[in-house]
């Protein structure tokens, strides 16, 4: 896994960043063809449009600098750190997370942070590696921004089911309506597989009301974030 060790302005390594392109880095808006050079006349007739190029050495604009995007980046870290935890509770049993699902909610504070709440594991997974996990609350509905749940290895994509039976993709719907918070985030964390002589590590993938079903009829996973993430400085 390729990660940059560029200092990303903010005081920590680029390879903290989550995998996501910044708007625009390094987009060039071309003026309209034939314009400009050698005081010839345009080819076209209208205003001409300068060439305007973002220098792509600067550093694009930091998340962390804009409270909606801070929100997401840090539970985005919030997200990552239950991930470890996971994994930390179930060597501390003899297990790792293809014997049972592991969860917690994700909480926003009054300053902008993201705190994990309590953690929680489920029964061992039946054949198939069906599992469950009950998510324990600990604070206002209100304040949940997502909630991080894991899979067994390769497990990536949500689980859908039904108002009997529902699964990942019904669980969110649940969720967005009680805390009225309709960019409800919803991690997964999986053991990632790979060839022979690959270093695995825990993927984690996100998803909302936008991507969640597409992702599950489509088989494409959701955005994955680093699972190194840190929060914005001084959350």
């Amino acid at each position: 896994m390729h990660r940059e060790e560029q200092d990303d302005g903010y005081g920590e390594p680029r390879h903290n960043l989550r995998r996501r392109p910044a708007p625009g880095a390094g987009r060039t808006f071309p003026s309209p063809a034939g314009a400009g050079g050698g005081g010839g006349v345009p080819d076209i007739i209208g205003v001409e449009q300068d060439e305007v190029e973002l220098n792509p050495e600067l550093p694009p604009t930091h998340p962390c600098g804009d409270p909606e995007t801070a929100l997401e980046w840090n539970a985005d870290a919030a997200a990552a750190a239950a991930a470890k935890e996971f994994t930390k509770r179930a060597e501390a049993q003899d297990e790792d997370l293809n014997t049972r699902e592991w969860g917690a909610f994700l909480y926003r504070n009054a300053d902008g942070s993201v705190r994990v709440g309590p953690i929680n594991s489920g029964p061992e997974f039946q054949f198939g590696g069906n599992g469950t996990v009950p998510l324990i609350e600990d604070g206002p509905r209100s304040d949940i921004v997502g909630f991080v749940h894991s899979h067994n290895s390769g497990g990536h994509l949500p689980s859908s089911g039904n108002d009997v039976e529902p699964g990942d993709i019904q669980v969110l719907d649940f969720w967005i309506g009680e805390s009225q918070n309709a960019s409800m985030r919803m991690y997964i964390v999986a053991p990632n597989q790979g060839p022979a002589g690959y270093e695995p590590y825990n993927q984690i993938n996100v998803y909302n009301s936008t991507n969640a079903r597409e992702a599950r009829n489509t088989f494409t996973n959701g955005p994955e974030i680093n699972p190194e993430g840190e929060p914005c400085p001084g959350s």
